[in-house]
């Protein structure tokens, strides 16, 4: 990094986990004391855009994400778990089937903010014979849960979000479908301490450890994700 960046600009989508992003903004505080981190929120097009026109340095994003400038490195898998109310009948069960989505799952996340996930959640649905028809929006996860809470239906959200009291969560059985998180920055033209700070990142959740309160969730390639790849992606590619 050149000697007069005194500060890195730092992004995060809506539905990264906040702890995670907090610790990629102070691990680079550990890599290089002397420069500033300073923290911006935005929707994943907006902040790729910004990315590639240099207002922002790196962020941390759900896929899919593709665009032709920037270098995507994926961190961690997340399951997806159900969110609904504590008074529920549903709750009732340790495990939700497939079929308990059908006409309850009626809150997502605004297609808008991301329509690439978007998309691949409705095939995974329809995949376990899930029809989605009329159904709620919502552009955060706060907003969400405030959908769900006020009794509009189920959702689903990333395993370890913080939730509101008066909510749970059930893990739905026969399948894993899983929401990815990488870290994006542009191809050419980055702070140097980007790759050294990712690497070391992945280093860390690697580790089978409690991260951030819950274990660290690592699956095998055989999961259903959101941020499915491309078949022509690699990990120097867009994806």
């Amino acid at each position: 990094m050149s000697a007069e960046r005194s500060a890195l600009r730092f992004g995060c989508s809506p539905l990264v986990d906040p702890n995670l992003f907090r610790r990629f903004c102070d691990t680079h505080k550990e890599i290089l004391p002397t420069c500033a981190v300073r923290p911006t929120q935005g929707d994943i097009s907006h902040l790729a855009d910004e990315i590639a026109s240099g207002l922002v340095d790196a962020a941390l994003v759900t896929l899919p994400l593709n665009h032709d400038d920037l270098h995507v490195e994926e961190l961690r898998r997340d399951r997806l778990v159900v969110c609904l109310r504590r008074d529920d009948p549903l709750t009732k069960k340790q495990t939700l089937q497939t079929a308990d989505l059908q006409g309850n799952l009626t809150v997502l996340y605004h297609p808008k903010c991301h329509p690439e996930a978007h998309t691949r959640l409705l095939e995974l649905l329809a995949d376990v014979g899930v029809k989605m028809e009329d159904y709620s929006h919502a552009s955060h996860p706060v907003e969400m849960q405030m959908l769900v809470r006020e009794g509009h239906g189920l959702s689903l959200v990333r395993d370890g979000t913080i939730l509101d009291e008066q909510l749970t969560t059930r893990p739905i059985a026969g399948v894993d479908w899983t929401v990815d998180t990488a870290a994006v920055y542009h191809k050419q033209q980055h702070a140097k301490t980007i790759p050294v700070l990712i690497r070391k990142m992945k280093r860390q959740l690697s580790q089978p450890a409690m991260k951030d309160g819950h274990v660290n969730n690592r699956f095998p390639s055989k999961v259903s994700t959101i941020g499915k790849h491309s078949p022509q992606s690699d990990r120097s590619s867009p994806i």
